[in-house]
């Protein structure tokens, strides 16, 4: 009896997904050996001005898009990037007065699979028109799909002496506690925090980051100090000024202008702070997990690692001569690892994440930013405490120049990957190029099957949400050589399979590829597998 063998170049052998490490985040993912990027988009159609995309913990199915106007849609992988609902609409709430003021950060809380908290930063407008900055807490709904709308338990709100330098983004460190950032208070030159302004001034939450415990954390912490009134937290025992006099105890880091955004490396812990420059230079802030505690950012006698004098337009200005201290490069003051002027277009840093992805194990490490008026986006990494392999991204993740005006956040989901928000196109995610992907390559939860009733795949669109036009079979009669195309189809699967059979003692080999709509065919596995030239019946 001649047997047909069930061999595919590109997969040996096929594991179910469930006898894979549950707690690994990467089961099932094909990696991808390169550091050459491409981006494709997952989600578009937002007009309310999307700011970021993140995903609850170990959510690998949902991702949620945050739009500035007061909306948070929810996307679902494997569905076309056009298909989203929406999850909470709080434009009833939310001021977007000036071009910075919304809703402008979401988090979720790291049980958020059993407790269905969620926190969100937005500003409001009071009936005497003064802004506020609100953290409230939502829970999701009996619909996983939807929140309750009428949850919210404010959690903080301060005033807000300008429309800009909200700051706004939320984030929980691997400590369990809410991270909150806050911007100076708006007004050019930090100039609503009077003489010395707000971002060095510890007895405001203005121009910090704080930290607080939402979720009794920590059975020794206390209760609120400057957020006071109406507030639903309590001060971490930890924080850095807890009992001193005069000092906000909600305090973690200081001396920020405009943050946006900061991130928590989640495997080292280590701190990325990517903060707005005044007229002159942009800065991220880099600090390791050990010694992030009160640190102290500079500005406003700073601006990135030169001195700032509001007297004194000059982009390299003398030290403030004020009485205000501690003075430019005061031994206290961290200065940022990274600056760069405003020049070539470039007026706004737009922070982004460490990539901890699963699809690209190369670039794990690798920090992106990018600016929101120059459209760049770029990477570097740390080594040391320094600064290495500083990349210029703009030409592969943006070949047609779509973010200049427009690079408004980068997001992360729950496998580490990393996005892209531009508010004018949509998300999209950053990924290898399509020519350096396999189909159900090896690490694949969905294997090559060659099955009595169907031949199945991995579908490249659900697994890497990468778009495929045409999925392809193709034949040989040994391992490697030249393989000849059977089979064509817009789906990942063969309905019956190949009919052909092997002659009396041999074996016949299938691999499958991808074709993108501009052509361009996924990797063979190798180049001792070359594909035919030949049309596909």
């Amino acid at each position: 009896m001649t047997v047909r063998p069930f061999i595919a170049v590109l997969a040996l052998c096929a594991w179910p997904l469930s006898a894979l490490a549950q707690s690994d985040p990467c089961a099932g993912i094909s990696p991808v050996d390169t550091t050459t990027l491409r981006s494709v988009a997952v989600a578009t159609g937002f007009v309310n001005r999307p700011l970021l995309l993140t995903t609850p913990p170990a959510d690998n199915t949902r991702q949620f898009i945050v739009e500035q106007d007061g909306i948070i849609r929810l996307h679902k992988r494997g569905t076309a990037v056009g298909s989203w609902t929406t999850f909470l609409d709080l434009r009833s709430k939310v001021s977007t007065r000036g071009n910075e003021m919304g809703l402008l950060g979401l988090a979720f809380a790291p049980d958020y699979a059993t407790s269905g908290y969620f926190y969100v930063n937005y500003t409001e407008v009071d009936p005497s028109l003064n802004a506020w900055t609100v953290v409230a807490r939502y829970r999701v709904s009996a619909n996983p799909d939807l929140a309750d709308a009428a949850s919210e338990l404010r959690i903080l709100r301060f005033s807000q002496p300008a429309d800009n330098h909200n700051g706004g983004h939320l984030t929980f460190g691997n400590d369990g506690f809410l991270y909150v950032f806050t911007g100076d208070g708006g007004g050019g030159g930090d100039s609503t925090g009077g003489t010395c302004g707000n971002g060095q001034n510890r007895n405001v939450l203005l121009g910090k980051v704080l930290r607080l415990d939402v979720r009794n954390v920590d059975p020794a912490s206390r209760a609120p100090d400057c957020g006071a009134t109406g507030a639903n937290y309590r001060i971490p025992s930890t924080n850095p000024l807890v009992g001193q006099a005069n000092v906000c105890e909600e305090i973690w880091a200081f001396g920020l202008r405009n943050p946006w955004r900061g991130s928590i490396d989640s495997t080292t812990g280590d701190w990325y702070i990517a903060d707005v420059g005044q007229n002159c230079w942009e800065e991220v802030n880099w600090v390791p997990a050990a010694s992030a505690s009160g640190r102290n950012y500079g500005w406003r006698q700073m601006e990135a690692t030169k001195c700032y004098n509001p007297s004194n337009p000059s982009c390299t200005p003398p030290a403030d001569s004020t009485s205000c201290s501690p003075k430019c490069n005061d031994a206290s003051m961290t200065t940022p690892v990274l600056e760069y002027a405003h020049s070539a277009g470039a007026c706004s840093i737009t922070g982004g994440f460490v990539y901890r992805g699963c699809r690209m194990p190369s670039l794990r490490g690798t920090y992106f930013y990018g600016d929101y008026c120059a459209g760049f986006v770029r990477s570097f990494r740390m080594s040391g405490g320094l600064v290495t392999d500083q990349q210029d991204r703009t030409t592969q993740v943006d070949p047609q120049g779509l973010l200049a005006g427009s690079l408004s956040s980068f997001g992360q989901d729950a496998q580490g990957e990393v996005y892209i928000v531009d508010q004018g196109d949509g998300v999209r995610v950053i990924v290898p190029p399509f020519t350096a992907m396999e189909i159900s390559g090896k690490g694949a939860a969905d294997m090559f099957l060659l099955k009595p009733t169907e031949w199945t795949w991995e579908n490249l669109f659900t697994s890497a949400q990468v778009p495929v036009a045409e999925y392809r079979v193709y034949r040989n009669g040994q391992a490697t050589g030249a393989y000849t195309c059977v089979f064509k189809g817009t789906t990942p699967r063969w309905t019956g399979g190949d009919t052909a059979r092997p002659s009396a003692g041999a074996a016949l080999f299938y691999l499958v590829v991808g074709r993108s709509a501009g052509g361009e065919l996924t990797s063979t596995g190798g180049a001792q597998r070359q594909l035919s030239p030949a049309a596909c019946p």
